[in-house]
């Protein structure tokens, strides 16, 4: 189990606006000490789990952030931000394209309309 000064440390680790000899001052430990903490796997459990609730609270902003790059003025950042919404959906592109028929394919040159 942890004990409370751990806790505190991965409290401002996820916060993550401290450099880990702050977290160490604010705590009264050494940089060290923080460093072996880390190399735990309860606390590195604890502090995975932490960030990923942290993560949690921002996701619905970081998604709608994405979905306003689909208007960006740049090509390549409206395509970036469509193929990560498609890829984290699950829709992943297939390497293999199958062509079953043989009808005559058609090309139609419409640029110059």
């Amino acid at each position: 189990m942890l004990n409370p000064k751990q806790k505190k440390c991965i409290e401002l680790l996820v916060v993550g606006n401290r450099t880990q000899k702050e977290i160490a001052e604010i705590l009264h430990v050494s940089e060290n000490t923080i460093s072996n903490w880390k190399k735990n796997e309860e606390f590195i459990s604890e502090y995975t789990s932490s960030l990923k609730s942290s993560m949690k609270d921002v996701a619905a902003k970081a998604f709608n952030t994405e979905i306003s790059l689909l208007k960006a003025r740049s090509e390549m950042v409206r395509l970036m931000a469509a193929k990560d919404i498609l890829d984290r959906a699950g829709f992943k592109p297939d390497d293999n394209v199958n062509l079953i028929g043989s009808g005559t394919v058609v090309i139609v040159d419409d640029c110059n309309q």
